[in-house]
């Protein structure tokens, strides 16, 4: 009889047994089973060996060649506290500085990282976490169970201005057991803690970063690869690499971060003059251009990342749900999907889950009723229309824009006049989460209760519709706390009809993910969840 081996060394959970039967039995697939093993502290090369397989890496084909340095085309945004950090670009420079205590692969499964492993209780409401040893900070102190700590404290304190604040909401206790071993104790079951502790905003802070000013680009301690040696809202970030690094050492000497703009056509002529070697990302407008590029790859990934034209519940025309529904009733998802990104994705249904997310639950497919949208209007008291105003900021290109012309045109047959208020990126981002009507970008996350946890749950860091309803945040506190895929499933499906019904977005698709690289690039994995390491990519 096979024995899956836990990271710690201990017990197994007592879900793995009923997990195996599920998969034996093909109840739940090979990917459902190997994330949900990872969560419950088993091994992963134990998990794959079990599944029927190795652990899925591809042989290396070439000998990789160390030194030499990178360059990165990339926003360099202002940054403080990376923990109150909301964009995804700046997470990218400090990642291969600070680092996590778990990791979150290509396939959405979790590895240790500065936690070496972890054992959940039966009740998944307590969780112990042991630390790798010999980690040093870059200033020469030990990395220790203090250090973890701290940083938990400071995103779940009453002043915290970090979404972490919402997603550690469950955090009651923190014991530390000793130098390398600490125990979390939660108010309520968290099945994928180890996964939500991968999150952009959730890097390890030195134990002092609190008391020392709070900037970290001033003061850039971190355990990880490299050492920020340069750094320049809006121009560029150098890193450089540690010698004295305690894992395993990266290949390159030096990375690059450098800001070009938002144009994108900007950054493909500088990656086809080798001015740069890898883009943040293209989008599928680009994809023409970049193909004709020479000694450029073109990466592509499916990612839950998807626009949300959302409208706050509690402001006015949107505190009448009818005027709400006939936004949503106007639209056909379909045409957003075939004219905005030319089909590049799969259809959104307005719950904010993806299909291919874990936990996706099916439900009704969105349908375009003009004469029902024209009827709650006049219900409404807009007998002669409706005039309204969406806030797009085109922080992710000029794709948002054209999202929101579909809108414009899709809510006209209803009688709806939308009014679209373009405005540049830097304008948009402080008021994100505050204008009536927005079209709003939201990065890809591999669970999707990750994202509805900080969005829709009452009182949310994130929470951009000022939804508020119990019967949402019992239905999501139940959905995770469930181990077993097909039944955590199951238990989505109130949760995503609950968000349908309340008619609170328009969101029309879920996009693709491109970027193209210089053909010198080697080892360079285009992620979903664009936490781009760069510990093992190296220059040919």
């Amino acid at each position: 009889m096979f024995t899956l081996k836990t990271l710690s060394g201990r017990p197994q959970h007592p879900a793995v047994d009923e997990l195996c039967d599920s998969y034996r039995g093909g109840h739940i697939g090979r990917r459902d089973f190997l994330r949900t093993a990872a969560w419950l502290g088993v091994s992963a090369a134990s998990a794959a060996a079990f599944a029927g397989s190795g652990t899925g890496s591809a042989a290396a084909t070439e000998t990789p060649k160390r030194g030499g340095s990178l360059r990165f085309a990339c926003q360099i945004q202002e940054m403080h506290d990376p923990a109150e950090s909301n964009w995804f670009e700046a997470a990218n420079v400090f990642r291969n500085v600070l680092e996590y205590l778990t990791r979150v692969d290509a396939n959405n499964i979790v590895h240790p990282y500065l936690a070496a492993s972890w054992d959940p209780s039966p009740d998944l409401k307590t969780w112990t976490f042991h630390l790798q040893p010999n980690v040093k900070w870059s200033n020469g102190d030990a990395f220790t169970s203090e250090d973890v700590a701290t940083n938990l404290r400071r995103w779940i304190a009453p002043d915290s201005k970090s979404s972490n604040k919402t997603s550690f909401a469950a955090l009651r206790d923190i014991e530390i057991l000793g130098p390398m071993e600490l125990r979390l104790h939660l108010d309520r079951p968290m099945l994928a803690l180890p996964e939500m502790l991968y999150a952009p905003n959730t890097p390890i802070m030195h134990r002092d970063f609190g008391t020392s000013g709070t900037d970290w680009t001033k003061n850039p301690i971190g355990t990880g690869p490299y050492r920020l040696t340069e750094f320049q809202v809006g121009q560029k970030a150098t890193l450089t690499r540690r010698a004295e690094y305690w894992g395993e050492a990266p290949y390159l000497d030096e990375i690059r971060f450098i800001d070009l703009g938002t144009d994108i056509s900007t950054h493909l002529a500088a990656l086809a003059a080798r001015q740069v070697d890898i883009l943040y990302r293209i989008n599928v407008a680009d994809l023409d251009l970049a193909k004709r590029l020479p000694d450029v790859q073109i990466l592509r990934v499916r990612a839950a990342q998807t626009p949300v034209m959302r409208m706050q519940v509690d402001q006015k025309p949107f505190d009448d749900i009818r005027v709400r529904q006939a936004v949503v009733l106007a639209c056909d998802n379909s045409r957003f999907l075939d004219i905005a990104i030319r089909g590049a994705g799969v259809l959104g249904e307005n719950c904010h889950v993806a299909p291919f997310q874990p936990e996706y639950a099916p439900v009704a497919a969105p349908k375009r009723d003009l004469e029902r949208a024209k009827h709650l209007l006049r219900e409404a008291g807009y007998a002669n229309g409706l005039d309204l105003s969406i806030a797009v900021g085109n922080t992710q290109g000029v794709w948002e824009q054209n999202t929101a012309q579909v809108l414009q045109s899709q809510c006209a047959d209803a009688n709806i006049r939308v009014k679209l208020n373009i405005m540049p990126a830097s304008q948009y981002w402080p008021i994100w989460n505050k204008v009536p009507f927005g079209l709003t970008y939201w990065a890809h996350r591999p669970l999707a209760v990750q994202t509805l946890d900080l969005a829709y749950r009452s009182g949310a860091a994130w929470n951009e519709t000022h939804f508020a309803d119990p019967k949402f945040d019992a239905a999501l506190d139940v959905a995770m706390g469930i181990i077993d895929p097909k039944a955590r499933s199951v238990a989505m499906a109130p949760v995503e009809k609950i968000l349908q019904d309340a008619a609170l977005m328009v969101q029309p698709f879920w996009m693709n993910k491109y970027t193209a690289v210089s053909s010198r690039v080697r080892g360079y994995i285009l992620p979903p969840n664009e936490s781009f390491e760069l510990f093992k990519t190296w220059i040919a």
